[in-house]
């Protein structure tokens, strides 16, 4: 029994050692070591997800390079087609003749059409007749460089004022334009002369026709016809 005691007494002695060296924590330590554990788990995470949100972010560069640009031309040209009606030039039946050459001289391919419009003038010498030659006139455009009364007796024109007006002579009436090749609208119209970077050029052939029906009033008469080409591109049009 004694030997027991001891025993115990020793047991408790322990336990009031390890109780002074390391005292049990009371229950607001309890609390603080809680609150510290949770604001350490709270920290971790926070951090966890600062690192989750920088490495999900997108890497990207940049760079840039430039280039010019620069637009086509569309350039025509003709050469010709200035001729008077004198007189002794023309009479009743006669034709006059005129060549035309149409030059692409723009870098884009373009198609063009071709108007005419037609005004009196007054001779230079004499007493002017009374008719309006207009009236006893006729044009026609002929593909070709020949350009003389037998390259175009039995050719077929690419235009003609006769296509214009009643009858076979007469110029159409107006001071604008009249379109007898082509249409110089916008966009492909039937008829419409092209010319590309192949095909740069072209000569046409104007005629005019003198009636022969007209008479003596139209001695010593003068017209001025004015032939108008309208060009456009062809690509994307």
């Amino acid at each position: 029994m004694a030997h027991d005691r001891t025993k115990g007494a020793d047991a408790m002695m322990d336990e009031l050692l390890e109780e002074m060296i390391d005292p049990e924590p009371s229950r607001q330590d309890v609390a603080r070591r809680r609150r510290f554990w949770a604001t350490g788990s709270i920290l971790v995470l926070a951090g966890v997800g600062v690192t989750s949100l920088t490495t999900s972010a997108l890497f990207t560069d940049q760079d840039s390079l430039s280039g010019a640009i620069t637009t086509g031309t569309v350039v025509l040209t003709a050469d010709g087609a200035q001729f008077e009606l004198p007189l002794e030039g023309l009479a009743p039946g006669g034709s006059v003749f005129a060549p035309l050459t149409v030059n692409n001289e723009g870098s884009l391919a373009l198609r063009y059409a071709v108007s005419m419009a037609a005004a009196t003038t007054t001779p230079s010498a004499g007493t002017a007749g009374t008719g309006d030659l207009r009236t006893q006139l006729r044009a026609r455009v002929f593909p070709g460089p020949a350009c003389t009364l037998a390259a175009t007796d039995d050719a077929e024109s690419l235009g003609d004022t006769a296509n214009l007006v009643d009858g076979d002579f007469g110029l159409p009436p107006g001071p604008d334009p009249a379109a007898i090749v082509g249409d110089p609208a916008t966009g492909a119209q039937p008829d419409d002369r092209t010319l590309d970077a192949v095909v740069r050029s072209e000569t046409l052939c104007l005629r005019v026709d003198m009636s022969s029906d007209a008479d003596d009033t139209y001695q010593n008469t003068a017209a001025e016809l004015t032939f108008q080409l309208d060009s456009e591109q062809t690509v994307n049009n």
